[in-house]
């Protein structure tokens, strides 16, 4: 069985269907809530990967958040010991300040379903090529990451927020865009969340948007998860 560290950051933004998905191709997943209390450890002992989730904090809003700084040591060493991780919207934003990138205010947030598209770096890349070369996903942020960290390999772009994913290193996968959510968290975070009203969006317009193209979602990124647990199942036993 591989063993998946998840660092869930708040309610609401939990791993949802990429979790489920992650299960159905043989992962194990234990969820850590460092918002409720939870350590959030310093190093992978017994875990074959970890996966950091989204939320609404900043990747530097280390006052309120105080486990933020722990989460991007282990971001840090998870790619340095070619631990596989899989970083999502604040993760992959956490995972570009770990590695000295800058991240910015945007000032109209992305919000809703958008394209992004497969680069062609991706093409030998070992979860990203199964991502077809257009994909519709979920995009829910006001932070920018500003480029890819020095070094990364820039596997999906579109929209004008262009690094929508990147791999830094062997094996730490980063997305800015969302393959969790179902109809029910959009529709939470769509009624819930200031970003809706300041990105110019009715919440029933993107849940109707989210409802047309959830099979679509779904079929592109489903393989993704099924990648990732595959490219952990591969490697060395205690690697």
């Amino acid at each position: 069985m591989v063993r998946i560290l998840v660092i869930q950051h708040e309610d609401g933004a939990d791993a949802r269907r990429f979790g489920d998905w992650l299960e159905e191709a043989g992962a194990e997943l234990e969820v850590l809530r460092p918002d409720r209390g939870d350590a959030v450890p310093a190093d992978l002992d017994g875990y074959d990967g970890l996966v950091v989730l989204g939320g609404s904090s900043g990747p530097e809003d280390d006052e309120t958040h105080p486990w933020l700084p722990a989460t991007r040591a282990l971001q840090r060493l998870a790619a340095e010991a070619e631990v596989p991780s899989f970083n999502i919207c604040l993760g992959a934003q956490l995972a570009a300040v770990a590695h000295e990138t800058e991240v910015f205010r945007r000032r109209r947030p992305q919000v809703g379903i958008m394209e992004v598209h497969r680069r062609p770096e991706a093409a030998e890349d070992p979860v990203f090529s199964a991502v077809p070369e257009r994909a519709k996903a979920v995009l829910w942020h006001q932070e920018e990451i500003a480029a890819v960290p020095e070094g990364a390999v820039h596997l999906m772009d579109g929209t004008d927020a262009p690094v929508q994913a990147f791999r830094v290193g062997a094996c730490s996968w980063a997305t800015q865009f969302h393959p969790e959510p179902d109809e029910e968290i959009v529709r939470l975070w769509a009624e819930q969340t200031s970003l809706t009203t300041q990105a110019g969006r009715q919440a029933e317009e993107i849940v109707e948007e989210y409802r047309a193209q959830a099979d679509e979602i779904e079929a592109s990124f489903r393989p993704v998860a099924a990648a990732f647990v595959e490219y952990i199942r591969q490697q060395p036993p205690g690697r």
